[in-house]
Order: C-alpha cells, then sequence, then structure tokens
C-alpha cells in the first residue's frame, strides 16, 4: 500500500552546471516525492562512483542530460514505499534501480519496471557494483570475441572493466594484450590474468609494439575505454577488417574524425550500454542480471573496493577516484554517521 505521509527532509546530490565534478557536486537537503502509480520510493544504501558517472557531470552528454539532475547511474536500496498497482515488488526489498541516474542520494523514486530484486547471498557492496561493468564487459565480449588465436587488446587493462574483460575473454581461450597507463601495474596483471604481454601506453611506440606482438598481421579486436590519440593509436592499429570496441572516453578526447578516411578497413563500434539496456525487454533484463550475479560470485566479474565514503563527504570521494594508481572502486554510503572506510 502507498505511503501517503511526506518522508522527512532527505540529503543527496545534485548537479546545475557542467563542469569538474569536484567543483559541481554540491550535497543538499530536499523533500524526496511520494510515488505514484507503477512507482516505488528506495532508499538507498550505496552507490558507486563509475566514469559514466563522471563524464556525464562533466557535460560530454549535455544535450542528452537535463539541468538540474542528481548523478548515479549505480547503486542498491531497500523499497520503502510503493505507488498503486505494483504486482512484484514489496516493500524491504533490495533492489537495484537501473535506467536512469539518481543512485548519489537517500531516496530515489523510479518506475516498478527498472527495479530488479537482488539475490539474499550478495552483500550490499557487490550488489552496488554488479550492473553497470559487468553487464557492459560481458556483452562487450560476448558480442565482439573473436575465435582463438586472433590476437586482441584491451586498454585501461588495470582498471576493473578492463580487468573483467580480460578475465571473460580467458574464460574464452584469448590472452589479450593488455595495455596500461601506469608501468608500475604489470607486475599485479601479470601474476593475476592470463595475457600475450602487458604495454605502457605512456611509453614511445604503441603502434609498433602492437604490430609485433601480433606478428604484423594487426589486431583482430580492440576493447576502448579511453579515446584519444590512445583509441586512434589502436584503430590504426587493427588487421583489414578489424574491430575496435569503443565504451569510455578516460581521456575526455574524442576519436580523430579522420579515422573513417584514413582507416576505411576498420569497424569502429561505438558500445553504449544504455541504448540495450532501454530497448530490451523486462525477463531479458533479468536474465541478463542473473548471469551477472553469478559471474560476480564466482569472481570473474567481481570489483575490489578501494573506499566507502559517507555521501556528506561527496567531495572526498571525487578526489579519492581520482587518485592515480587507485585499486578498486570507490563506493558512496548513504548512512552519514558512518567514518570514511579504505581497502588495502
Amino acid at each position: 500500500m502507498s505511503s501517503e505521509l511526506e518522508a522527512p527532509v532527505r540529503f543527496g546530490t545534485v548537479i546545475r552546471e557542467f563542469g569538474p565534478p569536484k567543483e559541481v557536486v554540491a550535497y543538499e537537503s530536499y523533500k524526496p516525492q511520494v510515488p505514484g502509480p507503477g512507482q516505488v520510493r528506495i532508499r538507498m544504501l550505496l552507490a558507486c562512483i563509475n566514469p559514466s558517472d563522471l563524464v556525464t557531470i562533466s557535460g560530454a552528454y549535455g544535450s542528452r542530460t537535463s539541468l538540474p539532475f542528481v548523478p548515479g547511474f549505480e547503486g542498491v536500496g531497500v523499497i520503502e514505499s510503493v505507488g498503486a498497482g505494483l504486482s512484484e515488488l514489496r516493500v524491504g526489498q533490495r533492489v537495484l534501480p537501473l535506467g536512469s541516474a539518481g543512485a548519489w542520494q537517500d531516496m530515489k523514486v523510479t518506475e516498478e519496471r527498472w527495479c530488479f530484486p537482488v539475490p539474499l547471498d550478495l552483500t550490499d557492496q557487490q550488489a552496488a557494483m554488479a550492473y553497470i561493468n559487468p553487464l557492459t564487459a560481458w556483452m562487450m565480449v560476448r558480442q565482439y570475441a573473436p575465435s582463438p588465436p586472433a590476437v586482441v587488446a584491451v586498454n585501461a587493462a588495470a582498471s576493473a572493466i578492463g580487468q573483467m574483460i580480460i578475465r571473460l575473454l580467458n574464460r574464452a581461450g584469448i590472452q589479450p594484450i593488455a595495455l596500461i597507463r601506469r608501468p608500475d601495474g604489470e607486475r599485479q596483471l601479470s601474476d593475476q590474468l592470463d595475457l600475450l604481454a602487458v604495454v605502457c601506453t605512456s611509453e614511445a611506440g604503441l603502434r609498433h609494439k602492437l604490430s609485433l606482438l601480433s606478428g604484423g598481421r594487426g589486431l583482430a579486436v580492440a576493447w576502448d575505454a579511453v579515446g584519444g590519440t590512445e583509441g586512434d593509436d589502436l584503430v590504426r592499429s587493427l588487421a583489414p577488417g578489424g574491430t575496435l570496441v569503443h565504451y569510455g572516453l578516460l581521456s575526455g578526447i574524442p576519436l580523430s574524425y579522420r579515422l573513417r578516411e584514413e582507416c576505411p578497413e576498420a569497424r569502429i563500434v561505438l558500445f553504449r550500454l544504455r541504448d540495450w539496456i532501454h530497448t530490451t525487454e523486462r525477463h531479458e533484463l533479468q536474465r541478463a542480471l542473473d548471469d551477472m550475479f553469478e559471474l560476480v560470485r564466482d569472481g570473474t566479474a567481481a570489483s575490489k573496493v578501494a573506499a566507502v565514503f559517507p555521501l556528506s563527504e561527496i567531495r572526498q570521494a571525487l578526489e579519492c577516484e581520482a587518485t592515480p594508481g587507485r585499486q578498486g572502486k570507490v563506493l558512496l554510503s548513504m548512512f552519514n554517521d558512518m567514518e570514511t572506510t579504505h581497502f588495502d
């Protein structure tokens, strides 16, 4: 039954202008709305800071982002109240609210159809990281991984999603080339993953090294989370008919518009998880999430946690997120009386 009482004042973050996240993310009080027909109000527990959040805050997708907005595309919460007409969900149920931003606040109101139950055996931390990276990595490998022994490369390989992609490729019998930006991460990756090689992109000669590693044939597929000159070099390193799967923009610089002319045989795929999410039936989303939960359980799609900050310390959390060489994800807790927790 829907609650007719207004919730007390809550706290959340809001963006009123695009720009550097640490400068434009505000922490403010607000009154959450009462859920209408077919809606639920979720008491958020934990939310994740992802590159997709930061890129959106910066204004890279300004044409499809209306201001003001509450950031946060990924998190886990508990249904606090429901509107009329709900058929499946109940108060007290732990869910992942997908399909929209708004996780960086105490309470999120959304449509029932976008809420998916979380298995009891997953911790809140595991659940808070079980959607965007795992589903993105799984779909990109499933759709674009070639048959071994084709040579492939993954950049930003030390990131949480980079390591997921590599583990999924390993399960398919593929040893990728791991591209990293910091040379001190080479040993850790080599110890944990099955790799053809580790190449540091901050050193000169990336294209030459990739040519040597591929025996002069070029890359069959490359997964690019960086864009800019590094993404351009990956396109130029593809074999004839090879594929670049471009899914991130960590450099903040788009791929060169000249690539289509320079590399007419290259296939450049712009992968956006939201495009699939918003065109897929609920039962298919549930089946995909069930697969992700299993991959989290067995470690293939699990992520480490670097630190957990109370939401009130959002600026400090964003500083931690920007720390070079950070190992693990940064989470936001809606329990603002908690102490910041760092994990080794």
